[in-house]
């Protein structure tokens, strides 16, 4: 498995609470530029559209040596999960009120396959705890 693109700011606005692995529609030349790993997540999200989920906000640049078959750098992608995934993740969304946020982008067995998060949001007394704990933890192996 090779990560591709990586979403860093995850971990620090969001309290994750289930993964789950789906597939991407896409195109020829953004499959190509994806493994050149030439697109951003970090400002992605994930909607739900009649029982169908789709990634807005996926940027993925043109690939520089196609033609007019590159497609919008920032189209709305289908993700390809099963039915039974679809009605569970869009009724926790609607119950909990909670977000789905693209975790990673990888290569998987020759596939491109995205990691989706189910996530709570963290408020700021949260992600200063956590940048507390993480400093500690820098100091003590510095000097261990």
């Amino acid at each position: 498995m090779k990560i591709l693109l990586p979403n860093k700011k995850i971990r620090l606005n969001y309290h994750i609470l289930s993964r789950y692995e789906c597939g991407i529609s896409l195109f020829g030349t953004e499959v190509k530029s994806l493994i050149k790993s030439n697109a951003s997540i970090d400002e992605s999200f994930v909607i739900f559209k009649r029982q169908e989920a789709f990634i807005i906000n996926m940027y993925v640049a043109p690939y520089e040596h196609g033609n007019i078959n590159n497609k919008d750098s920032y189209r709305t992608r289908k993700l390809l999960l099963h039915k039974e995934e679809n009605i569970k993740i869009e009724h926790q969304l609607k119950k909990e009120r909670l977000a789905l946020i693209p975790n990673k982008v990888y290569l998987n067995h020759r596939k491109i396959k995205i990691e989706i998060a189910l996530c709570k949001s963290k408020n700021a007394r949260d992600k200063r705890h956590d940048i507390k704990v993480r400093d500690i933890k820098r100091e003590a192996k510095k000097y261990y």
